[in-house]
């Protein structure tokens, strides 16, 4: 049994409701808003719906499951140096998040590493795309310039996908034989293309 903590509404003071917005992706509608401290289970619930190919790709790594403490540190950030942009939907009478975007930045804030989940039959319907080109900016607003993914090399959707969003980009392969790296300057006049 998982036991997440709860959290005062006054964590709330600082939560940026600027970036909440509903999106029609296919006839279907999905909230985008940043991921609360209350999204643990949903959190879980995405977790426990992803394949174990999708579950590699975004880890790096064979997880099998999401330790309490590993949660708590996925739905508790700042907003600032970390921002995550959670996809939304309603399923059989209930929210469920199907998508995270997420961006954790360098201590000296000049570049963030990016990952992204998302639910297996939620993927190639354009959602990512939309949710990496947010998070992008929000982190450009915040003093970032340059968005790195680490990513497995057999990873194709996401190399596709960061390539497309129109950015400089370098790519360099198999880092301390781990992982590929990728790497994108953000251009601030291409920011009108995110919330006006």
């Amino acid at each position: 049994m998982y036991n997440i903590p709860m959290v005062s509404f006054d964590y709330y003071h600082h939560y940026p409701a600027q970036y909440e917005e509903w999106i029609t992706i296919r006839q279907d509608r999905v909230f985008l808003r940043p991921v609360k401290p209350t999204d643990g289970p949903l959190i879980l619930d995405l977790f426990h719906r992803l394949s174990p190919q999708s579950i590699f790709y975004r880890f790096l790594s064979h997880v099998d499951k999401l330790r309490p403490e590993q949660v708590y540190h996925l739905v508790h950030i700042d907003y600032v140096t970390e921002f995550a942009l959670a996809a939304v939907i309603g399923e059989g009478g209930e929210d469920r998040i199907v998508g995270v975007c997420r961006a954790i930045a360098s201590s000296d804030r000049s570049r963030a590493e990016l990952t992204i989940a998302l639910r297996d039959d939620w993927q190639g319907r354009g959602i990512g795309k939309i949710m990496v080109q947010k998070v992008v900016m929000v982190m450009h607003r915040h003093g970032v310039s340059r968005i790195e993914i680490l990513l497995d090399s057999r990873n194709e959707k996401m190399k596709k996908l960061f390539m497309s969003l129109g950015y400089p980009y370098v790519y360099e392969e198999s880092i301390l034989d781990i992982c590929d790296r990728m790497e994108i300057e953000i251009w601030p006049e291409k920011e009108g293309i995110i919330w006006q």
